[in-house]
């Protein structure tokens, strides 16, 4: 097991090895009142967004899932929110061989079917309304030193979560390029 602390919102926190069937993440925090109306919970690989899981509390009141590539959004999932402003959470996101078991507080929330390969994750994203006070990876062979620098195989994930955000591109032969050719 590999724990994160208090990691900084809007942010990244760095995947060191492939998401396999049997890892779970998870996120523990609470919903903040803030201009957003909303916070996102992403799984990220390069320019594209494998899992978006974004709870909005505004004029809808749902969870809205989805995945991008290249900024290009396919089908919205949605179901109906079980948070509050206020309220803490525990999000599980469990992987599965053909999708993603993603349960809040200990119920289930959904099961997102994968649109890329799980295998190609690199980070996990958040940003929005929320404070997180731990980011939990579970089920990983830990065979690397989980505390280092990642190479992402691109400059990184800087700026997530603002304005100034832009996407990262693979370097060209990187093996999670791979995933995206």
């Amino acid at each position: 097991m590999h724990t994160v602390y208090s990691p900084p919102i809007p942010g990244t926190v760095a995947i060191h090895e492939q998401l396999h069937d049997g890892c779970k993440i998870r996120v523990i925090g609470n919903v903040t009142n803030g201009h957003h109306k909303n916070f996102a919970i992403e799984l990220l690989s390069g320019p594209h967004v494998v899992l978006h899981v974004n709870f909005r509390f505004h004029h809808e009141h749902q969870v809205v899932m989805n995945s991008s590539s290249f900024g290009n959004w396919g089908p919205e999932v949605r179901h109906k929110n079980p948070l509050h402003h206020g309220n803490s959470f525990d999000l599980l996101i469990a992987v599965h061989a053909g999708h993603y078991h993603i349960s809040v507080n200990g119920h289930h929330l959904a099961d997102y079917h994968h649109r890329f390969p799980a295998a190609s994750v690199q980070a996990i994203g958040l940003r929005g309304d929320m404070g997180v006070s731990q980011v939990i990876f579970e089920g990983f062979r830990f065979h690397q030193d989980w505390n280092r620098t990642h190479d992402f195989g691109h400059g990184g994930y800087h700026a997530y979560g603002t304005d100034q955000y832009q996407a990262p591109q693979f370097q060209q032969g990187h093996t999670y390029n791979a995933y995206w050719n």
